[in-house]
């Protein structure tokens, strides 16, 4: 492990190598003048192995990573079954072994201007020449500091649940999946609680195969695999099948409040700056494009946009939230009528905010308007 002097002030310091972290670098790393940089990336030695789906139009930079796409997308809920044709997006699939194998084998020994060093930083302090940076190595000095730690909430939000998920690699002993469609939500889960099955179909005979809830509190482990084995029993009845890997996570959806900047004037990137939709979960694609942003201006020296949702999207997102937290039985009829009523191109743009306000009010004049209208009187009086 290399330990960086005290003395050395660099460029840019990056708080936490995952997702968020990652992406900044190979940003900073595609950014004319980029590479000149002395920058240092401190993170812990936890292993990080989640993997990461997006839909996109466009090529991503780090499409070489992607493992598997998909041209459609299947829906499943009580009268309802569903195969739409995602043009002119395509649904993507990288794996967390690969992201991460990338960067630490190919990425980090390639760009020599990038020091690593495992550590915990316990604190962030503002200097009048940039930022001081403490712990057990420590102290650090940059010039710039971009950080995924997440600030304390201030206890103000209204809704904080999580997507919380535990899936299965399985390897069935015949072809059962349709390996061109990957199944968004598939509502055939016992519970009170919002669940659904999402299944990655990686070829005719292996999956990824999930079980999603979005509570307040996750659910012992026992319980995820009671439902894994109910479901997969249910779908593909008398289907020897072995399961070949796990994966399991969490992520937050929440009306907090977030900003651009931390405690001590740090730039927040990932989840701290907000970059995970609040209705949705999905994280990748927003934090490809604010990492893109970032390493503009800080190569430029001129100060960062913040891309997180606002004015209407984010009330849009706050009502889901609240509906999904009060009424978690509609959350199906809600999701249901999305994909079914309106057309699947229009629902992503909606989902990624990229639609007008006379697009949005015809997508939710087709949505159920019962359990919106019992969410508006029940948030105005909580």
């Amino acid at each position: 492990m290399s330990i960086v002097p005290t003395t050395r002030c660099h460029d840019i310091a990056i708080v936490g190598g995952g997702c968020a972290g990652f992406q900044l670098l190979h940003a900073l790393s595609r950014e004319p003048g980029g590479d000149a940089l002395d920058i240092v990336l401190l993170d812990e030695a936890e292993a990080l192995s989640r993997s990461w789906c997006f839909w996109s139009r466009e090529p991503h930079p780090l499409d070489f990573l992607i493992a598997k796409s998909w041209d459609a997308m299947a829906f499943h809920a009580p009268g309802v079954d569903l195969r739409l044709r995602l043009a002119p997006y395509r649904y993507h699939y990288i794996p967390g072994h690969r992201f991460f194998a990338f960067f630490e084998d190919a990425f980090l020994p390639a760009h020599r201007n990038v020091t690593r060093v495992r550590t915990t930083v316990e604190a962030i302090t503002r200097e009048s020449d940039g930022f001081t940076l403490t712990g057990p190595e420590g102290p650090w000095r940059a010039r710039q500091v971009f950080s995924s730690r997440v600030p304390p909430a201030s206890g103000l939000e209204r809704t904080h649940l999580w997507q919380h998920f535990r899936g299965w690699f399985l390897r069935m002993k015949r072809p059962v999946f349709d390996d061109g469609a990957v199944t968004l939500m598939d509502f055939a889960l016992p519970g009170t609680d919002l669940r659904f099955a999402y299944v990655l179909p990686l070829t005719p005979t292996q999956a990824l195969v999930e079980v999603t809830a979005v509570s307040r509190g996750v659910y012992a482990t026992a319980q995820y695999e009671a439902l894994l084995e109910h479901y997969v029993r249910r779908r593909f009845p008398s289907v020897p099948f072995t399961i070949t890997g796990l994966e399991e996570g969490r992520i937050p959806m929440t009306d907090r409040r977030f900003t651009r900047t931390g405690p001590a004037g740090e730039t927040l990137i990932g989840t701290a700056a907000g970059m995970v939709k609040a209705s949705t979960g999905y994280a990748f694609e927003r934090i490809r494009r604010d990492s893109e942003q970032l390493a503009r201006h800080a190569v430029a020296g001129t100060a960062p946009a913040w891309p997180a949702t606002t004015g209407r999207f984010r009330f849009y997102d706050q009502l889901l939230l609240g509906l999904l937290d009060r009424q978690p039985a509609a959350g199906a009829r809600v999701f249901a009528a999305l994909f079914d009523k309106v057309p699947l191109p229009r629902a992503l743009r909606f989902l990624d905010e990229d639609t007008s306000l006379r697009e949005e009010l015809a997508l939710i004049t087709r949505l159920p308007c019962a359990p919106f209208l019992r969410q508006l009187v029940q948030g105005r009086a909580s």
